[in-house]
């Protein structure tokens, strides 16, 4: 897939994620050009990653507020309403390692975890 038809994938993505009221964070390229988006709504927060392919990850902090079973169901269909959008434009789902830790500290390059 080309950048353009990947950057022009990502606009769609954002369009359809803006209609489900996701509001933008920040927006900005990292040291690697890579264009790092964070969105949120209520306690969720999405992190999307354009490279040669759309890249995301999904996650809330549960002491953001929740605090009833009831809205823990209703979190959880959310997160899974808010997936179901990213794969359905081919995004790439990133494990937690790759979210929380620079290239530099994942895999083989980690020198305290071992991870």
């Amino acid at each position: 897939m080309e950048y353009e038809n990947v950057g022009s994938l990502l606009e769609s993505l954002l369009d359809d994620l803006f209609g489900k009221k996701y509001k933008i964070v920040s927006d900005g390229y990292d040291e690697n050009k890579q264009r790092i988006i964070q969105l949120r709504k209520h306690t969720m927060h999405l992190t999307l990653i354009l490279t040669d392919i759309i890249s995301y990850d999904l996650y809330s902090y549960l002491t953001e507020g929740i605090y009833e079973i009831g809205d823990l169901h209703l979190l959880t269909n959310r997160l899974l309403e808010t997936k179901k959008i990213c794969v359905a434009y081919n995004a790439r789902e990133m494990n937690t390692t790759e979210r929380l830790y620079p290239s530099n500290r994942q895999g083989k390059d980690t020198q305290t975890s071992g991870l």
